[in-house]
């Protein structure tokens, strides 16, 4: 074998052998014979540290005399090599046999005889020779410096080895870092309110407000090195380096919350909704992550900051609650849009989210009937064995109109066609629907929320009408009936249906109302509506109501006005819905939280009045909803998981809240 070196030191063992030999000589001086018994013992343990050494080095030569007569003799050229190179045991990752290049790079860092390639480098795996690549994914840090490596595995009678090859990299992956850092991230910053902030304001307090603000997002971005022009009356391009957005990033955005001191006249408070767009790989694709970002913050309420690059997006603040716009221009629009893509339609599919409950079904009921006034044959998709809304549906269908409208997904599967609508209502997230399965395979779909917008929503619907302010799915279906059919043509249980999703989503109009809440009701009352009937559908059972309190009975404080409540029994849906909202009557209660068996997994329900933004703590959890009601679905969870998990949750909203206030501070 050629001339190698093995990674060992022995100037640890020499310095500790004269130092015991010393030690000993001096007892010469107290005791002779226990010198002399000093000396015999520092002799023996140096004879049997030369014996080890001696056994190990045969060991070695055994096992790269294994490689050499096995895998062939390693080439002169390889020792001598500028590119450094070791052989490893594949099983412990102990280094067998290194040349010059190797042990030259390592000299600083190593020196045990017994030394791993972990210890030198600790991301070091080799699951990738176990499935057969050649190259070690990514870059491998050993020290201070970066190295692409190569490798293989070698056969050996003493067990499976691997000869790898260390390609030094730090100058690339220094340039690589560098360009990533100072590669352009382009930002739309919208003030969201503007109509509000400007209404009944005369010029020179409009000057004030606007002068404001601009000087504000002027001091944030000063020390950035950045650009910000506006370019609308209510808009701004910022432009900035991805290492300057990092830093915005770890501060939350305080841009958030120091506009927020700039209010008018009536009191109304300046908001601003932040778009980003990173990672393109042009310009023009960053401005359109951009354009994104700043429409998933708009759809989810505006007051926050988003980020979207190729892969995700990712979310700052919201902590304010959705402003109603009173504007209906927008309903307008889509009610126009949608009659003309139900005429063009060979029929119309209704759906929404599973587990469904009044608004959904109500949303439906109300889209049901555009269908049926424009003489397209239209069927609901709903699980009759999972919903909430059992006794609407079951008053639905004694109306002559409704024989055979509700299917289940599989039939609606086997109907459906090129030319098939899907209405998709009180959802936005494609995880969330009835049959996921049936919205992948229908091209022409419209979709009628009023959900903030998830990170994984609905794309590419040919028409959509997201109004995170509104009240309900029915809300906002009762305003596109206003402009899609005569009064006269709404049944009277569709108008009742409609309205209990409204009922049900304000707590019978006592959160989330607004103008344009009792506007609907009001025109569905005009459609015959019977507040009174509406009230009989929320009537519960003796059976339910023990269930309700037996859940109640359940809850603790978490502190930050925060009540959960866990069971881990079966427990109806609609009970533990009741239950979060009862327990929103504790005087002091900001949020409530409940937490139930649903088959293998665990159900999450939330509810807020006020400060506490329950859609950020259920996305913790993988769920979604709006700012005072929410949801999620823990998948094969156990109760103690489930409690685990949901306590972090809230520590982690609550942490995350409280920086960022620190950080707008």
């Amino acid at each position: 074998m050629k001339k190698s070196f093995h990674i060992t030191n022995q100037t640890g063992y020499t310095l500790f052998f004269v130092l015991f030999l010393l030690f000993a000589a001096g007892g010469l001086f107290y005791s002779v014979p226990y010198g002399l018994i000093g000396i015999a013992i520092c002799v023996a343990l140096r004879l049997v540290t030369q014996r080890l050494a001696g056994e190990e080095e045969h060991r070695m030569q055994e096992l790269m005399h294994n490689i050499t007569i096995e895998g062939g003799e390693i080439h002169p050229s390889v020792v001598r090599s500028p590119l450094a190179t070791v052989v490893a045991l594949a099983t412990t990752g102990e280094i067998v046999w290194c040349n010059e290049a190797f042990a030259e790079i390592t000299s600083g860092l190593s020196g045990a005889r017994h030394m791993r390639i972990t210890e030198l480098a600790p991301t070091f795996e080799t699951r990738w020779l176990i499935e057969g690549k050649t190259e070690f994914p990514g870059e491998l840090r050993m020290g201070r410096r970066a190295y692409h490596v190569f490798g293989s595995m070698v056969p050996s009678g003493a067990g499976q080895m691997m000869m790898l090859h260390f390609i030094d990299c730090t100058a690339f992956v220094r340039l690589r870092d560098e360009a990533e850092t100072r590669h352009p991230a382009l930002a739309i910053i919208a003030i969201d309110n503007y109509e509000e902030l400007m209404k009944n304001a005369n010029d020179s307090e409009k000057s004030a407000i606007l002068a404001n603000i601009d000087k504000r997002l002027s001091d944030w971005t000063q020390d950035c090195g950045a650009v910000l022009r506006k370019f609308d009356r209510d808009k701004y391009i910022f432009i900035l380096e991805n290492t300057e957005l990092e830093k915005l990033a770890a501060r939350k955005f305080s841009i958030l919350q120091e506009v927020r001191e700039i209010q008018n006249h009536e009191g109304v408070i300046a908001t601003l909704s932040i778009g980003i767009g990173r990672d393109g790989e042009t310009l023009a694709e960053s401005y359109q992550y951009a354009g994104l970002a700043i429409d998933m913050a708009l759809s989810r309420g505006g007051d926050q900051a988003v980020i979207k690059n190729r892969y995700a997006f990712e979310f700052f603040g919201g902590l304010s609650e959705e402003l109603e716009k009173r504007t209906k221009v927008k309903s307008r629009v889509v009610a126009n849009a949608l009659t003309q893509l139900i005429r063009d339609s060979s029929q119309v599919l209704v759906m929404g989210h599973r587990n469904s409950d009044m608004d959904a079904i109500g949303a439906a009921a109300g889209m049901v009937c555009a269908a049926r006034v424009k003489g397209k044959p239209v069927h609901i998709v709903v699980d009759r064995e999972r919903t909430m809304a059992g006794d609407l549906i079951a008053r639905l269908e004694t109306l002559p109109e409704y024989k055979n409208v509700f299917i289940s997904a599989e039939d609606a599967m086997i109907m459906c066609d090129f030319n098939t609508l899907l209405i998709v209502v009180d959802v936005n997230r494609p995880g969330y629907v009835e049959s996921e399965a049936l919205l992948q395979s229908i091209n022409k779909v419209a979709v009628v929320d009023h959900h903030r917008r998830a990170a994984d929503y609905i794309e590419n619907a040919v028409v959509s009408l997201h109004e995170p302010y509104a009240s309900s799915a029915s809300e906002l279906v009762s305003e596109l009936l206003q402009y899609m059919v005569p009064t006269s043509s709404i049944q009277v249980g569709e108008a009742e249906a409609m309205l209990a999703g409204i009922y049900l989503d304000t707590k019978g109009f006592s959160t989330r109302t607004g103008v344009r809440t009792f506007e609907a009701s009001a025109y569905l009352r005009r459609a015959g509506a019977e507040v009174s009937d509406v009230k009989r559908l929320f009537q519960s059972s003796f059976d339910q109501y023990m269930e309700r309190q037996k859940l109640i009975s359940s809850a603790r404080d978490c502190g930050q006005g925060v009540i959960f409540a866990l069971t881990d029994e079966e427990v109806d849906r609609v009970a533990a819905a009741q239950a979060a909202d009862e327990l929103l009557s504790i005087i002091g209660t900001r949020a409530s939280v409940v937490a139930f068996r649903s088959g293998a997994d665990m159900a999450v329900s939330a509810r807020a009045a006020g400060q506490v933004n329950v859609q950020l703590l259920m996305e913790r959890l993988g769920g979604g909803g709006n700012h005072s009601a929410a949801g999620a679905q823990l998948k094969s969870t156990t109760p103690d998981e489930a409690d685990r998990m949901i306590t972090e949750a809230i520590q982690g909203y609550f942490a995350d809240q409280q920086s960022e206030k620190q950080a707008g501070a």
